[in-house]
C-alpha cells in the first residue's frame, strides 16, 4: 500500500508547500526521480506537483549544484539528477529539459486529473529568474536562507 504524501509535513509558513485544490492533484514519480526525492527529505510515494517542485529544490540546495554567482544555473552533471535530464546543466530561464524530465517521470493518479496536473509543464513560456524561485518559490532578491 502506497503512503501518501501530505503537505502536513511541512511547515505552514512554507510558500512552496500550500495547497489549492489545483495543487492536491497527486502523481507517483517514477523510480529514478523518487530516489531523488527522497535523497531531499521525501517521504511516501505519492506527491502533488508542487511537493516535486519542492523536494528538486531542496535536493539542489543539498547538493549545491546551483551557481552562486549565477542562480539561474543548475550543474547536474555526474549526478543523478544529469542523468535523469539527460544534460549536464540548465537554466531556470529555458527549463525545457526538466519540464520535459518532468512529463516522463510523474504518473498522474487519474487520467483525468492530467490536464489540470501537468498545464504548466506544456508551457515552456514560463521564465522563472533563479533556481531557488522556480523551486522554492520566492521571489529574485528576495534573501532565503538554506
Amino acid at each position: 500500500m502506497a503512503s501518501l504524501s501530505t503537505s502536513a509535513q511541512c511547515s505552514t509558513s512554507d510558500s512552496a508547500c500550500r495547497n489549492s485544490p489545483r495543487q492536491m492533484k497527486q502523481v507517483r514519480p517514477k523510480l529514478p526521480l523518487l530516489k531523488i526525492l527522497q535523497a531531499a527529505g521525501a517521504q511516501g510515494d505519492i506527491f502533488t506537483v508542487t511537493e516535486v517542485m519542492h523536494y528538486l529544490g531542496q535536493y539542489i540546495t543539498m547538493k549545491q549544484l546551483y551557481d552562486p554567482r549565477e542562480q539561474h544555473m543548475v550543474y547536474c552533471g555526474g549526478d543523478l539528477l544529469g542523468e535523469l535530464l539527460g544534460c549536464q546543466s540548465f537554466s531556470v530561464k529555458d527549463p525545457s529539459p526538466l519540464y520535459a524530465m518532468l512529463r516522463k517521470n510523474l504518473v498522474a493518479l487519474t487520467t483525468a486529473t492530467a490536464v489540470f496536473i501537468f498545464p504548466f509543464l506544456l508551457d515552456e513560456s514560463v521564465v522563472q529568474p533563479t533556481w531557488r524561485s522556480m523551486f522554492l518559490g520566492t521571489k529574485p532578491g528576495s534573501r532565503v536562507v538554506c
